[in-house]
């Protein structure tokens, strides 16, 4: 398995990816007790990194993380899908994939993030996989804060996700020994939200370089904003 980490295999195999956020709303509502929902729709190989093998093992992990008017992290939620063996033209959709939701906070922001990996080690990621839909769903962050400024990639907020849910540790152990795909992080800005606008959808390239080989994915996915938690 590759112990290599993310920054070199970015470099490596010229990654999409958003280290930093881009905002999805406009103009401006305040209301309490709402939340993001976050539905995975779809997945798509559009070509393989496992040219060989013909298919690709792949992992997506996604989280939710909300962050008050301080910037400081106070609450995520996690999820995840995998590990799948995807084919070349082959498609996940949307009942694959478990949905996660978090409170927004009154003040501040919510980020979406997604990082897709394709995995060396079937059996403990299948472990691990199942374990984040367990356990993940809620966590709320210390009362010492993390800083919004100490997670500057996609793959740091999910990770920071995993750890508040007990399990982060036993994810970077074996996710950054895998291949990283792609990564993103989404923006939804609390003082921006719209009253006519209640869904969001966000639409994603993952492609790069590995040896000789050019990998692509399509993933799309949707936030939501709902008055009452689901």
């Amino acid at each position: 398995m590759k112990q290599i980490c993310v920054a070199i295999i970015l470099a490596l195999l010229g990654i999409t990816s958003c280290k930093s956020t881009k905002s999805i709303t406009e103009n401006k509502v305040n209301k309490p007790d709402q939340f993001a929902v976050l539905q995975v729709k779809s997945l798509k190989a559009i070509n393989l990194e496992e040219e060989l093998t013909f298919a690709d093992e792949v992992v997506l992990t996604y989280s939710l993380t909300a962050v008050d008017e301080n910037n400081k992290v106070v609450q995520v939620a996690n999820g995840s899908w995998g590990v799948e063996r995807m084919k070349k033209g082959q498609i996940a959709l949307e009942d694959k994939f478990k949905t996660i939701e978090i409170q927004i906070p009154l003040k501040g922001k919510v980020l979406s993030s997604v990082v897709l990996t394709e995995i060396d080690d079937y059996q403990k990621a299948q472990s691990l996989v199942k374990k984040i839909n367990e356990v993940g769903g809620l966590g709320k962050i210390p009362s010492m804060f993390i800083s919004l400024g100490e997670l500057e990639t996609p793959l740091a907020l999910v990770f920071a996700g995993l750890q508040a849910a007990g399990i982060g540790l036993k994810a970077i152990e074996k996710f950054d020994q895998n291949d990283l795909l792609g990564q993103s992080t989404s923006e939804l800005n609390i003082s921006t939200l719209t009253t006519a606008q209640k869904t969001y959808p966000i639409n994603l390239i993952f492609e790069g370089k590995h040896y000789k080989n050019t990998f692509r994915y399509e993933l799309n996915y949707e936030l939501k904003i709902v008055d009452t938690k689901r």
